[in-house]
C-alpha cells in the first residue's frame, strides 16, 4: 500500500469536496483500465453534482464502447478556456503520456496522480501510486471505499472492466488475494458479468481478425523460438479496414504461443514505431522499454522508437532483439 495512504486520502477527499470543476485524463491509446478508472470517477463526481469532464483525445476501442458514460468523453481542446479546480490523471506513469491533455493539467489548480506502474515518476501535486496493484481500478476501489463513497452499478462495471482487462481476465501473476476480494464486492453490487465478458472478449470484428492474420503472417522467431516478433504498419490498417485500436491484443496472441517467453509487437507510424512487449515467466519487460524511454510492468511494457534514431524497420528490430536476447538468456540462466 502507498506510504502515508491515510494522510493522502484525507487530502484527496478535501480537494474533491472543495472542487467545483474537475477534469479526468489518462494515457493515450486507451484500454480497459484507462477508461474504466476515468469513467468510474466521472460517475462518482456526477453523483456528487460536480461539473466534470473526462478527456479522451484518442479512439476508444470497440470492446470498451459499452462502458457507462463513454458517450460523455471530450477532447482536451474543448477545455482550453475552462478553469479546472482539480485534475485527476489515472493509470499513467508520466505526464507526457497524456498527450495534448498536458496543457489542461498544467493549468489546473490542483493535480492528482492515481496509478500502479512501477515506472511512475510522481508528476502531480498529490501522488497515489500502488505498484503492487495489478490494475489501477483495483486501487481506485480501495481509495473510494476509504473515503466512504458509495459505488453504484455503473461505477462497479467500470472498475470490474479495468481489473479484468489489466489482469488478462485474472490470469496474470500480478494478481493477489485482494484482487479477487475486490472482484467479489463488485459482483455483489449487481454488475452484468455476461455483458462485460461478451463485450471485452467475444466481439472481435472481421477487420480486427484480418489485421491479426496479416500480422501473424510476418511473425519471426529468435533465440530458439523463445522470442516472437510481429509488426504492422499504416498500410495494413488501411487495407484491412481496421481501426487503430484493432491492433490491441496482437502482442498477447503471440505471447500465448507455446514456447514463447517474450512477445514483441511493433506498430509502424509515419515518424515512429510503437513498441509493445509481453512476457510469460521471467523476462522483465520494463528493462527493454526503459532503454527507449518507456515503461510499464514486469510482464507488460511499451515505448516509442523514433525514426530519426532508427530510420528503417530493420534498424529498430535489430536493436530490440539485441536487448531482448540479453534478457532472455540472463533470465534463463538465473532460473536454471
Amino acid at each position: 500500500m502507498v506510504k502515508n495512504f491515510n494522510e493522502y486520502i484525507k487530502i484527496l477527499e478535501e480537494k474533491i469536496n472543495k472542487a467545483n470543476t474537475i477534469a479526468i485524463a489518462s494515457h493515450m491509446n486507451p484500454d480497459g483500465d484507462n477508461l474504466g478508472s476515468k469513467l468510474c470517477l466521472y460517475k462518482l463526481f456526477k453523483n456528487l453534482n460536480k461539473e466534470v469532464y473526462v478527456i479522451e483525445n484518442d479512439q476508444v476501442p470497440t470492446a470498451e464502447k459499452f462502458l457507462p458514460g463513454v458517450e460523455h468523453l471530450v477532447d482536451s481542446d474543448t477545455l482550453e478556456d475552462k478553469k479546472i479546480d482539480l485534475m485527476i490523471v489515472t493509470d499513467c506513469g508520466d505526464i507526457e503520456r497524456i498527450g495534448r491533455a498536458e496543457s489542461i493539467f498544467k493549468k489546473a489548480d490542483f493535480t492528482v496522480n492515481i496509478d500502479h506502474h512501477e515506472t511512475n515518476v510522481e508528476f502531480a501535486d498529490l501522488n497515489l501510486v500502488d505498484m503492487k496493484a495489478p490494475a489501477v481500478c483495483e486501487f481506485l476501489y480501495l481509495i473510494l471505499k476509504q473515503m466512504n463513497f458509495s459505488i453504484d452499478k455503473d461505477m462497479a462495471t467500470c472498475l470490474y472492466t479495468g481489473i479484468s482487462t489489466d489482469t488478462g481476465s485474472f490470469k496474470y501473476d500480478s494478481i493477489r488475494p485482494l484482487t479477487f476480494e475486490v472482484a467479489i464486492e463488485l459482483l455483489k453490487i449487481g454488475i452484468d458479468i455476461n455483458k462485460i465478458t461478451v463485450n471485452l472478449y467475444q466481439r472481435r470484428s472481421k477487420e480486427k481478425t484480418e489485421l491479426l492474420i496479416r500480422a501473424l503472417n510476418n511473425i519471426s522467431y529468435y533465440e530458439n523460438n523463445k522470442i516472437g516478433l510481429v509488426s504492422i504498419n499504416e498500410k495494413d490498417i488501411f487495407e484491412t479496414g481496421a481501426r487503430k485500436s484493432d491492433s490491441d491484443g496482437i502482442v498477447e496472441f503471440v505471447r500465448d504461443i507455446d514456447g514463447i517467453e517474450l512477445s514483441i509487437f511493433l506498430n509502424e507510424k509515419k515518424d515512429y514505431y510503437k513498441l509493445s512487449t509481453r512476457s510469460k515467466t521471467y523476462v522483465d519487460c520494463t528493462k527493454i522499454a526503459k532503454v527507449f524511454g518507456g515503461g510499464g510492468h514486469i510482464r507488460a511494457a511499451g515505448a516509442t522508437l523514433y525514426k530519426k534514431d532508427y530510420p528503417n524497420l530493420c534498424d529498430a528490430i535489430n536493436r530490440i532483439i539485441d536487448l531482448s536476447s540479453n534478457e532472455i538468456w540472463y533470465g534463463w540462466n538465473f532460473i536454471n
